[in-house]
């Protein structure tokens, strides 16, 4: 079987994202013009850029798609289950106890100023 090699980007991906990160913090401190515009673009409180440039970072990824490893998931549940109960059963609580850690432990934020749930 041929070895498959990561390509340039796939390879340095790491560099890419700091390089982004990097030029995102610098563009928001430096022309704040930008940022503000940008956010202006707004729907259902969902900013249509962000939405936009997830999307496109998204897309390649679902070209890549097996469908037939899908259709062949429940022939052998295990993979799939050990999923859904991780994402469904670990994830939120374990995640709401490190947010409560960070907030009333770490930082001591007031109850009074923490984020209100999602309506």
């Amino acid at each position: 079987m041929s070895e498959k090699r990561l390509g340039f980007f796939a390879r340095y991906l790491s560099l890419w994202v700091f390089i982004c990160i990097v030029l995102g913090v610098a563009v928001g401190y430096f022309l704040p013009g930008i940022p503000a515009f940008l956010g202006r673009f707004e729907y259902a409180k969902v900013s249509i850029p962000v939405a936009i440039l997830i999307w496109l970072m998204i897309y390649p990824m679902m070209l890549k798609v097996d469908f037939t490893s899908i259709r062949n998931a429940g022939k052998k549940p295990k993979g799939l289950i050990v999923t859904l109960v991780v994402n469904w059963l670990i994830k939120p609580f374990t995640m709401y106890l490190i947010a409560w850690f960070f907030l009333k432990i770490v930082f001591k934020v007031p109850r009074n100023t923490w984020p209100a749930p999602c309506s």
